[in-house]
């Protein structure tokens, strides 16, 4: 592909990361033409403005924060490439993402070089997950892992209410991020709750942070 034909928006509510990500895909691709957004609908203005190449979303961005950022995207641009860039745990996310539309997922932990590897990977119309997602997944298939297991359970929608619910979200507020009704939002908490075999929020905390830490390791 020319660079000069590269077009690149980076959506991320945080400038720092905006900044430090423009930097390097100055440096990948000199001639490219980068753009920023720091909420989701400022990032979809843009893409219904001009064309983009690739898109590096945040999950956490506001007005997004949810696996339909995807299909809202792809129906505005449906050859858009989207790299999902967050700091949610690749091996509890990275395979939904790319299961609902998403060409590659990267942790922000990860070095220069290895985001230049997926942009490149993206960018040349393949998906791309971390080497460490990829020997997870075998260990997982061969071994089977009770701890990851447990939040496989969730639906996508489940999952993101459940995220909301640890980080210390009420159910009215929940309602307002993923444009839900409250008693909809309560219905996927009595699941959750069910599903991951817990009787309280704190049990819930608990049990989330420990899948998460394990997830990790």
């Amino acid at each position: 592909m020319n660079e000069k034909n590269i077009h690149v928006l980076i959506a991320d509510d945080h400038g720092v990361v905006r900044y430090g990500m423009m930097l390097l895909l100055k440096d990948l691709f000199p001639a490219a033409s980068l753009h920023q957004a720091s909420s989701f609908n400022e990032a979809l203005k843009i893409i219904a403005e001009q064309h983009i190449s690739l898109l590096i979303l945040d999950i956490n961005i506001a007005g997004g924060n949810n696996v339909q950022m995807l299909n809202t995207v792809k129906l505005k641009q449906p050859d858009i490439k989207v790299l999902m860039f967050s700091a949610y745990s690749e091996q509890l996310y990275a395979v939904r993402y790319i299961q609902a539309g998403a060409d590659g997922y990267l942790h922000k932990d990860s070095s220069d070089s290895e985001i230049k590897k997926a942009v490149k990977t993206v960018l040349a119309g393949k998906n791309y997950i971390s080497d460490t997602v990829k020997d997870a997944m075998v260990s997982t298939m061969l071994n089977g892992s009770a701890a990851v297991n447990t939040l496989n359970v969730l639906s996508n929608r489940e999952l993101e209410v459940a995220k909301l619910l640890v980080d210390g979200l009420g159910i009215l507020e929940i309602a307002g991020v993923l444009n839900l009704h409250t008693s909809t939002v309560s219905t996927y908490k009595a699941r959750i709750f069910e599903k991951m075999e817990v009787k309280n929020l704190a049990d819930l905390i608990k049990k989330y942070q420990q899948i998460e830490s394990a997830s990790d390791a």
